[in-house]
């Protein structure tokens, strides 16, 4: 089908689905008296009331995928609510997603998210198929430059690919004591790179026209989650340290952490930090530099709105990466469970390592900072629109989710 009339269906379904967009997720009323406190016990009624009865709710929303601009996606949810005052909102929820955008780029994706069906298990799955038809390529490692003067004269696909991946997981975790968890993912991944087909590229002469790679692969991590709720998370920390197994490649291992942490100094105010760090052991696949197996969130690297909204989606690449972002979440206006409106501003600073290897510096990091709108609606779907300044230009983002 011609883009244009994608672009035209993709419409008449944003609209068609926004007739009724979010009916079936209002919330349920909250329990006579005082909430008490959210802690990472869940309440007893989140493993018994199992009578609950299962809602689908459906809506569209505007996102993004790699220097694409916006997309235009809908979600349809399956989804048992969890007692209001869990830390979670649903006990168990099946979703599906998917998007369109307007230069090519698509995706879908099945998630099933469990952390109350069985006490002390929680289980997550996902499926996707995603295009992304300006995914960035700037070489690898640590040094790569970014010429725009090979971006001129009808040449602005030069540091671009096209990027086809296929991506199968599951994500088993067991409760060991208290806040502190164990996690085990396995995961099937088929990529396929592409250069432009009608321009000159970096890809092109560093890689060639085509790159295909599979993977299957394993992690294990310990997880430390002490978050108040983790929709909309306002106090705790959750740390992470973790190790992976791959075949893609001649094979490779990975050692990892991802330390967060929030803090509401007062009612509206929340500040949020995160310390990541990654370093990859023999000969990796190229998928496998760009994506870190975070528990039941992989992080994109390094560049983008997952890592550093000051650089291109994903401008550096490296088998080791550091990096670390700061965020000041401010509510303006809240609506309650019905939703809230405020602003964010934030700092984010990071580098790869490739040749050389992992190790915590504050050389050579490159930083970005900026600030945007955050939209919450009902208690735990949220929007973010941000504009940052990096070291090469300023970028426009649209994601569905805080960064962390």
């Amino acid at each position: 089908m011609p883009r244009p009339l994608l672009g035209a269906a993709a419409l008449a379904l944003f609209a068609a689905l926004g007739l009724r967009p979010l009916a079936a997720q209002e919330p349920a009323p909250p329990p006579t008296g005082p909430s008490p406190a959210a802690t990472t016990e869940p309440a007893e009624s989140a493993w018994t009331n199992t009578d609950v009865p299962w809602r689908t709710s459906y809506f569209p929303y505007l996102t993004g995928l790699a220097n694409d601009g916006p997309l235009v996606a809908a979600r349809v949810r399956y989804f048992q609510l969890a007692p209001y005052e869990d830390r979670v909102t649903a006990r168990a929820a099946l979703q599906l997603d998917a998007g369109i955008g307007f230069r090519g780029s698509r995706f879908a994706a099945a998630q099933f998210i469990a952390p109350r069906l069985v006490r002390d298990w929680r289980f997550y799955a996902l499926l996707t198929a995603v295009r992304e038809s300006r995914f960035g390529f700037y070489g690898i490692g640590e040094h790569s430059v970014r010429d725009p003067a090979n971006e001129e004269n009808g040449h602005d696909q030069f540091y671009r690919t096209v990027r086809r991946s296929y991506r199968a997981q599951v994500d088993v975790t067991r409760k060991l004591l208290g806040p502190l968890s164990f996690g085990l993912m396995g995961e099937l991944l088929s990529s396929r790179y592409a250069a432009p087909a009608d321009q000159t590229s970096l890809f092109q002469s560093e890689v060639g026209p085509d790159l295909r790679q599979r993977d299957a692969s394993a992690r294990a991590a310990l997880i430390y989650d002490t978050r108040d709720v983790e929709y909309n998370t306002h106090r705790g920390l959750l740390l992470e340290f973790g190790g992976q197994l791959g075949t893609g490649g001649d094979g490779y291992q990975r050692l990892y952490g991802v330390l967060r942490g929030w803090v509401q100094p007062r009612e509206g105010t929340v500040l949020a930090a995160r310390l990541t760090g990654a370093q990859l052991f023999g000969t990796p696949t190229l998928d496998a530099r760009y994506i870190i197996p975070a528990w039941e969130r992989p992080i994109l690297v390094y560049g983008g709105e997952y890592s550093n909204r000051g650089l291109d989606l994903p401008r550096y690449v490296g088998k080791g990466v550091l990096f670390g972002n700061f965020e000041w979440r401010q509510e303006v206006k809240s609506f309650g469970d019905l939703g809230a409106v405020g602003f964010i501003a934030f700092l984010d600073a990071g580098r790869v390592f490739e040749p050389s290897e992992f190790r915590l510096t504050f050389d050579d990091l490159k930083v970005g900072g900026g600030g945007g709108l955050a939209i919450r609606i009902l208690r735990g779907t949220i929007f973010t629109f941000t504009l940052a300044r990096g070291p090469e230009r300023t970028i426009f983002t649209i994601t569905n989710g805080w960064l962390f």
